[in-house]
């Protein structure tokens, strides 16, 4: 007898789930995002931003060449949000000509790092070491004009509505000092209180309000968990919330500085080099209005990650994939230890539906490649990506590696030298022991090849979801059976999925 099978109007989990392509080509990154909302939704957020692989401090000079350039002429300059006269060249770092002043530029902690509370708390344990990495975080570890960065300390944002109440101001009024109680921003003196008087406020420039809010925003979902615990007028002081740590005042004030400066192209340039530099995104760069979702008006709207589901070619099979030079069609000649700490572009080779990306860590790593292996070094990161289906072990050939090295997968488990799990995509890094990475600089696992297992097909095979006629509840084999009494599982129902 010939059956007939109906469409799934959803692919379920045990099929195996495509997930969909999301903005700024970023594939399966927010992937478990999808679907939630809320508190859940910025936790989420939190899984997939935490532990940036920074910058060093004092790298971030050279870093600034990638994530802050700016064209000007035959030039390029560092793009500066603090001031519109800075013409500072990029390719001089220490710059001790004075622009706005004497200072030169400088690496401002748009969020000052003073807020991140490194002292003792009863109810926090952190101490200094905790200020790392927030420390050189470069999202918001931003260059700026030294004299309007002095100007501007530690004092929180804010907006300056009386003129009279401006202090001092950089070049053209771009950015402004207030008084000592001349915030304006609603809600900021019931908020502070008899400290009002005492306290000045820092407004940046119309143009910049709605990165600078979005890098907040970030800062407080990629580092959710000590998030509440920090100090500063703008966070609030009864409460050690990591969801919503902001004071009202600085919270409604932040969430309009978004809406009124909408994302930029210089953001998204900024976000896709700071992903190349420290293995991060700002979602809230990659989504404009995602504040709403976490805290918002939608906060009770499920999130889409992306829409549909893009046609990624062929599904992933089966296969033995060597890996070496020739792999990802690198020409490695003369110059095969390619240590390189500032171009971060990943390696991406493609076979049997399976997607091999080669990537940069920072601070003492190396990519390596000759005629028989590749190598992973310290933070060095090598993902598998399966089109239209998912991994279910990954067997690795491994012809020689340090002794304190290991291959470390970011999801599933390593039995031997063999990945097991269920994923569409897995990431490996590897193990070092020193605290300082420079120390283990040259250990590295060997990699010859790896052979895939994929998730093994549906019992599916055609679709037909125009015959009506054929109503009922069908097993996902395709055979049908009464729906009195079923047990739990997963069926099709009218076409439709059932779960039990």
């Amino acid at each position: 007898m010939k059956k007939k099978f109906f469409a799934l109007a959803l692919i379920m989990t045990i099929v195996g789930v495509a997930y969909a392509q999301a903005p700024a080509n970023t594939g399966y990154y927010y992937y478990q995002t999808n679907g939630k909302k809320g508190a859940e939704l910025k936790t989420a957020l939190y899984q997939i931003l935490k532990n940036p692989d920074v910058v060093h401090y004092d790298s971030l000079w050279n870093a600034y060449k990638i994530s802050d350039a700016r064209p000007m002429g035959d030039s390029l300059i560092i793009w500066d949000m603090y001031s519109d006269i800075s013409r500072y060249r990029i390719d001089f770092p220490t710059h001790k000509n004075s622009i706005e002043g004497v200072s030169g530029f400088q690496r401002e902690h748009s969020m000052p790092k003073s807020w991140f509370n490194p002292t003792e708390r009863n109810s926090s344990g952190l101490t200094y070491a905790d200020v790392k990495p927030m420390y050189s975080d470069i999202v918001h570890v931003i260059p700026t004009d030294g004299t309007v960065n002095n100007k501007r300390s530690n004092n929180a944002y804010g907006e300056i509505t009386d003129s009279a109440k401006v202090d001092w101001q950089s070049a053209n009024g771009f950015s402004k000092q207030s008084k000592k109680g001349g915030c304006g921003t609603p809600g900021w003196k019931e908020y502070m209180g008899a400290n009002a008087s005492k306290t000045r406020v820092f407004e940046p420039n119309n143009e910049y309000k709605g990165d600078l809010a979005r890098i907040y925003f970030y800062m407080v979902t990629c580092y959710e968990p000590v998030a509440g615990t920090w100090t500063s007028d703008m966070f609030d002081a009864e409460s050690e919330d990591g969801y919503q740590p902001f004071a009202q005042w600085a919270f409604d004030m932040l969430m309009r500085w978004a809406k009124e400066d909408p994302v930029s192209q210089k953001e998204i340039d900024r976000n896709e080099a700071i992903y190349q530099l420290q293995g991060n995104r700002n979602p809230f760069v990659d989504y404009p209005g995602l504040e709403d979702y976490i805290w918002g008006s939608k906060k009770e709207v499920a999130f889409n990650y992306g829409g549909d589901t893009p046609n990624e070619g062929e599904p992933a099979t089966n296969c033995e994939i060597i890996l070496n030079e020739k792999t990802f069609g690198v020409d490695w000649t003369g110059n095969k230890n390619m240590r390189n700490y500032y171009t971060r572009t990943p390696l991406v080779a493609s076979q049997n539906g399976i997607d091999i990306i080669l990537s940069y860590g920072i601070e003492g790593s190396k990519l390596y490649s000759d005629s028989t292996h590749i190598r992973l070094y310290n933070k060095n990161v090598l993902t598998f990506r399966a089109h239209k289906n998912e991994i279910t072990s990954i067997e690795f050939t491994i012809p020689a590696k340090a002794d304190d090295k290991e291959l470390i997968p970011l999801t599933g488990q390593m039995e031997g030298n063999t990945w097991r799990g269920q994923a569409s995509e897995v990431m490996f890094t590897s193990t070092y022991t020193s605290s300082w990475p420079e120390a283990n600089a040259n250990k590295h696992i060997q990699i010859a090849k790896v052979k895939i297992t994929v998730a093994s097909p549906t019992g599916i095979q055609s679709i037909n979801n125009h015959d009506t006629q054929h109503k009922g509840t069908y097993t996902i084999s395709g055979r049908r059976i009464n729906d009195n009494n079923l047990t739990k599982g997963v069926y099709i129902k009218n076409g439709k999925r059932l779960i039990l």
